[in-house]
């Protein structure tokens, strides 16, 4: 069996952030940018007609994340693994504004 068919073979290979292991949870993401759509079964008639599901998202919301977890994964600052989180006293406040609020919003998470 190849290493690549088995996910929990892989988990070994992921790399520490900081001391801890992290991912960005997609299906939180899609979430919290999902707009919810009613379902229209009526015409403007008032007949019945077949059920209809609309997918939309939150531009605003999904504008915001997307720069957070641009400026994210764009800075290039040294962060020294040894110290771990006490090194992101050092980042610039953009890293630190976004790393908080991906993590409030549980879009980073810990992974056991």
């Amino acid at each position: 069996m190849s290493i690549l068919k088995d996910t929990n073979s892989l988990k070994e290979f992921q790399v520490d952030i900081m001391g801890t292991k992290m991912v960005v949870d997609l299906d939180e993401l899609m979430d919290i940018v999902k707009l919810d759509s009613e379902e229209l079964t009526t015409k403007d008639d008032g007949t019945d007609k077949a059920p209809q599901y609309d997918y939309a998202i939150n531009a605003a919301k999904y504008e915001m994340i997307r720069l957070f977890l641009d400026v994210l994964l764009s800075t290039n600052e040294e962060i020294d693994e040894k110290m771990g989180y006490r090194s992101l006293d050092n980042l610039s406040f953009p890293f630190k504004l976004s790393f908080n609020t991906l993590i409030e919003y549980k879009i980073i998470k810990e992974v056991n």
